[in-house]
């Protein structure tokens, strides 16, 4: 391209100006090669060569100024390195002291599941990892992360059991009642079931030896759900447009159990199902067709079912306090809030996931040549400003809408939540904000609810997961190869009130 002016349209950040994180030890990491086209909906773009070097430019910079930043946005961050992506990470339910600690107290030991997404004919893994973090009054102190502290004990991440599976791994969850059973639905359309105790006695095989396999898909999925009061009930979707439901519990034939129930409903691929928080009997289901469809076990008929999004429904959670309250993420680019009194109308949207872009301008032709998107080096055709000179009278902030992939409700608060898009961002949502009166200047950064936006990734976030024992804490997996854990900062999801009345000494003491 000649005579190129390279012209920057603020980007939208919310809150505070953040960039992703790359740990500087993960170069040259395996996998690179696969990053483009490994998470759940897979787009490709055909990138301009030239322009390569731009879209990383700028993401060394933004990384460079979230770097700078993340002592006054977060109370600690832990980013871990993995030698193959991992599509799917979930925080198991067990939190124990840090053993030969001199003390106990301000660190402890939180385990996480996570997989592998490898290339060509690598093997791939069911992890298991031991994350030590500081407890809260700890991480308010603003642990020091780096290595540079005195500190004896410096919050990390280690992968300490790894166990072979047949396909990548789309997604792992444990069970609740018993977190040591990891199922995990892979690239195959069988289910698998680990006892990771088990698994550690046996010596690892060449090959993937599971405790069970269920069956009953014809393809591969993202779906999985233990019930949270059936002990062993695993609900399931695929892309075959079925959803499966097993009892662990149950007789198997050579470790091979099919399904206690198939239910057909969906016209399309079923992208995730999510087990109700407070009624046994319910589940519900939602996919490509923009059906959200709640289930009832003692009818195993539907019991609700609407045309939720114009657009796919990639995920669904319930609140785990309001037991009519449920969110779900889509397409559309909007995380949708609904009660299941009334599904038929949203309680309220929720929308800030954008792309920014960067607008070429060639002057030798008067042509607007490349609009470049500043996320996973992907590359849009723009318009020609000369034959359409009309569509340029004026020049403003570039967005585009993408995709919201994921919505989780925090277990420790009522009215919080986090969604991750194809921004690489992760929002944290406050509902109680909503409607809350906003200078101008805030307004550009979003809507009042936005409560925090992580950036710490250089590509897509494949999945995150809320800690249930430590408040606020989350974990998060992306395409460029990285875990993190972290946690806002206080000052963040505090008032300032509640702050400084919590900093005062009581009466007595003045």
């Amino acid at each position: 391209m000649k005579n190129l002016v390279l012209t920057r349209f603020s980007s939208h950040f919310s809150r505070e100006l953040k960039a992703p994180k790359t740990p500087s030890n993960s170069t040259n990491t395996k996998g690179e090669d696969k990053k483009k086209n490994i998470s759940r909906k897979k787009t490709k773009m055909a990138p301009v060569e030239d322009d390569q070097d731009v879209g990383q430019d700028q993401l060394d910079e933004e990384f460079s100024v979230w770097k700078k930043n993340t002592p006054f946005l977060y109370d600690f961050v832990i980013s871990h390195p993995l030698e193959w992506p991992s599509l799917t990470v979930q925080w198991v339910p067990l939190a124990t002291p840090l053993p030969h600690s001199t003390d106990p107290s301000s660190f402890s030991v939180h385990k996480l599941v996570l997989g592998t997404h490898t290339s060509d004919d690598s093997p791939n893994y069911l992890l298991i990892a031991d994350a030590v973090l500081p407890t809260t009054s700890v991480a308010e102190a603003k642990i020091d992360t780096s290595g540079s502290s005195t500190n004896s004990v410096i919050p990390k991440v280690e992968i300490t059991q790894k166990i072979r599976v047949d396909g990548e791994v789309n997604r792992a969850q444990s069970m609740p009642q018993n977190p040591a059973i990891v199922g995990a639905k892979t690239s195959g359309c069988e289910v698998y079931v680990f006892d990771s105790t088990k698994q550690a006695e046996r010596k690892q095989r060449d090959g993937c030896d599971p405790d069970l396999r269920l069956t009953g898909h014809d393809k591969e999925g993202y779906g999985l759900s233990w019930s949270p009061f059936k002990q062993g009930y695993l609900v399931s979707g695929s892309h075959d447009n079925r959803i499966c439901l097993w009892d662990v519990s149950a007789v198997a034939q050579d470790k091979v159990l099919g399904a206690l129930q198939v239910y057909e409903a969906h016209e399309s691929v079923v992208e995730d199902v999510s087990w109700h928080l407070k009624n046994e009997n319910l589940f519900g289901s939602v996919g490509d067709d923009c059906q959200l469809i709640i289930w009832d076990l003692r009818t195993n008929q539907i019991q609700h079912s609407v045309k939720a999004h114009e657009k796919e429904i990639n995920y669904l959670s319930f609140n785990p306090y309001n037991e009519w309250i449920l969110a779900t993420a889509s397409s559309d680019a909007t995380v949708g809030l609904f009660d299941m009194r009334k599904l038929t109308v949203p309680l309220h949207a929720l929308r800030s996931h954008t792309y920014v872009f960067y607008l070429f301008y060639d002057f030798e032709y008067s042509c607007m040549t490349t609009a470049v998107i500043l996320h996973s080096e992907r590359y849009l055709p723009f318009w020609n400003a000369f034959i359409e000179l009309s569509c340029l009278t004026t020049l403003g902030i570039v967005f585009l809408i993408e995709e919201v992939f994921q919505v989780e409700w925090d277990p420790n608060h009522e009215t919080v939540l986090a969604s991750s898009a194809d921004d690489r961002r992760l929002n944290v949502w406050d509902l109680n904000r909503i409607g809350e009166e906003q200078l101008e200047l805030d307004a550009d950064d979003g809507p009042p609810e936005l409560l925090f936006s992580h950036g710490g990734h250089k590509a897509k976030i494949s999945d995150f997961s809320w800690n249930k024992n430590e408040p606020w804490v989350i974990s998060s997996v992306a395409d460029d190869n990285t875990l993190q854990a972290w946690q806002m900062a206080e000052s963040i999801y505090r008032d300032e009130d509640d702050i400084a009345s919590a900093e005062e000494p009581p009466l007595a003491e003045k």
